[in-house]
């Protein structure tokens, strides 16, 4: 078997396929076990063999190679040599060497760990650090937010907010207050973490509440429009909030302190034994401070992933549905730890099961802004719901040559997982097929192995953050199941692919960028970067 190690360059491929000099056949390399694209139980030794023989001008054989491990070679060419193999996926590669110099290799993909049922919520899937810098971001961004928030009609379930004297129901001698709009000309706000909550500040300035009074006095009926103004209004407090299922995150608001400033009445025709009865003061007070806490609600949900809830997305063709809920929150002086469980299914690939991988705890650290860390099992379900779909089964014309098309299937899902050599992340697509026709038959297989790092950018003009890929490595290797009738060399075989395996890694680019992250809304993604700690995707950046 002759394999070719490329990256997607067609002027390396070429130069690897011209020249003058003659090249000799390598050492001829059957890896007879494992089988390609094995699935195995958890981390552990697998046991590698097959046979080895001298090229057509018989230069002995030197050495077989195994992930860097020697093989036991026999006199009759047998050989075998066991490797241990880490969760998650990667490659084992054998290299025979002859004594002149002469290789021959094989690649061939490995995914390890636990077969679990893809769609099922995952644990702790995203985990979000927001660091003090970035709450004091959130801040400057929440006022003009809270402006456009219907204030009134959150408060509409507690009307009336202010009532005397209907204790069995409306009589005699009663009044209650309802709010019919909550106008304000500027809002500031401060967010502060603390241990255990956040430090409120909510200051509006200009406050107009126009409201209605409903009354009797004397067992007679009333009813007038009233105005309340204020030139100020200060709610502070703590807010603590805490996960509340599908709906995101809940507040609360304790320990109020609310003043007022300039706090005037406008009610004509209200009978003075009924504007007795009302305090104004505490009315507005009450007002402000509960929408404050109502107003928080939405706020926080945007500012700490705006994730939770079931979603629909449209996803190559099919719809995916997303479903997040918070699981825990909390604060102390650096900051805010979110942790959210979530799943993702695509329609139609129900049963699909993937290879799940153990993950510890990320170590968060959001500097000066926020990290997010995104558990690869929920990329890996994804990507095997869209391979059970054929999603990334891919076929594409071939101009000229001795063959007009090139197929390419996945026999293995692509899969997220670290990288042995220097622990990043990167997407492994493992022992995928190509099959090379003329006019419908196949004239030559090929399997191609990559290796793609993973890269983190900005999306939404800046205001979230999406993976994308990187430039791939590839293995390439021929296959001796039909009689290569191409007359191409391995490397113009490879340069054919180029074309389809970038359609294919383009479906998979799709299908990374639709994962959904966190965002903070009202503010954009800057300097962000990429690493890997514990099973997670971790993408660090600042906000502005």
């Amino acid at each position: 078997m002759r394999n070719l190690f490329a990256t997607i360059a067609p002027a390396l491929l070429i130069a690897c396929s011209s020249g003058p000099a003659e090249i000799k056949d390598p050492p001829i390399l059957k890896v007879t076990s494992p089988e390609r694209s094995l699935l195995k139980s958890g981390a552990g030794d697998v046991v590698v063999s097959g046979t080895v023989q001298p090229n057509l001008d018989g230069i002995p054989v030197k050495k077989v190679t195994v992930n860097n491990v020697a093989a036991n070679v026999a006199a009759d060419g047998t050989w075998s040599a066991t490797v241990q193999v880490q969760e998650g996926a990667s490659f084992i590669d054998t290299i025979a060497t002859d004594e002149e110099g002469g290789k021959a290799t094989d690649t061939r993909a490995v995914h390890a760990g636990s077969i679990r049922n893809a769609g099922a919520s995952i644990d702790n899937a995203v985990t979000a650090a927001m660091s003090t810098q970035a709450f004091a971001k959130i801040s400057a961004a929440a006022g003009p937010i809270v402006k456009g928030i219907d204030i009134a009609a959150m408060l509409e379930p507690m009307q009336p907010m202010q009532h005397a004297g209907d204790e069995t129901g409306p009589d005699c001698l009663y009044e209650r207050v309802y709010v019919t709009d909550v106008k304000f000309s500027d809002v500031q706000i401060q967010l502060i973490p603390q241990q255990g909550g956040i430090a409120f500040r909510f200051q509006v300035d200009g406050l107009d509440v126009p409201g209605r009074a409903d009354y009797a006095v004397a067992c007679l009926d009333g009813s007038n429009n009233i105005r309340v103004t204020a030139s100020r209004v200060v709610v502070a407090g703590t807010l603590l909030v805490s996960p509340n299922g599908m709906q995101g995150f809940k507040t609360d608001l304790v320990d109020q302190e609310v003043t007022l400033t300039g706090l005037n009445v406008a009610a004509s025709g209200v009978p003075g034994t009924i504007l007795g009865m009302i305090d104004f003061s505490g009315w507005i007070s009450s007002v402000i401070g509960k929408g404050a806490e109502l107003a928080m609600e939405p706020m926080m949900n945007a500012a700490l992933g705006g994730l939770a809830g079931p979603k629909e997305l449209s996803l190559l063709g099919k719809t995916m549905t997303m479903q997040a809920e918070p699981s825990d929150i909390t604060f102390d002086n650096s900051g805010a730890l979110v942790t959210m469980n979530m799943s993702m299914l695509i329609g139609g690939a129900e049963g699909a099961q993937y290879i799940d991988t153990a993950n510890g705890n990320p170590v968060m650290d959001p500097g000066n802004g926020f990290q997010i860390g995104l558990a690869d099992d929920l990329a890996n379900q994804m990507m095997t719901q869209a391979n059970k779909l054929g999603l990334l089964n891919l076929e594409m014309p071939a101009a000229g040559g001795t063959f007009d098309s090139t197929a390419i299937a996945m026999t293995l899902p692509p899969m997220i997982s670290a990288n042995p050599t220097d622990g990043s992340m990167q997407v492994v697509l493992g022992d995928m097929i190509a099959t090379y026709k003329a006019q419908g038959t196949p004239v030559a297989k090929a399997a191609i192995n990559a290796k793609i790092a993973l890269k983190v950018t900005t999306a939404a003009n800046g205001y979230a953050v999406a993976l994308e890929l990187g430039k791939p490595e590839l293995q390439f290797d021929v296959l001796d199941d039909i009689s290569n009738e191409t007359r191409l060399l391995d490397a113009d075989l490879a340069a054919a692919s180029e074309a389809c395996l970038d359609a294919q890694i383009a479906h998979i680019s799709a299908l990374l960028v639709n994962i959904p992250l966190p965002a903070v809304a009202g503010l954009q993604m800057r300097n962000l970067t990429v690493g890997s700690d514990n099973g997670y995707v971790m993408v660090k950046g600042t906000l502005e």
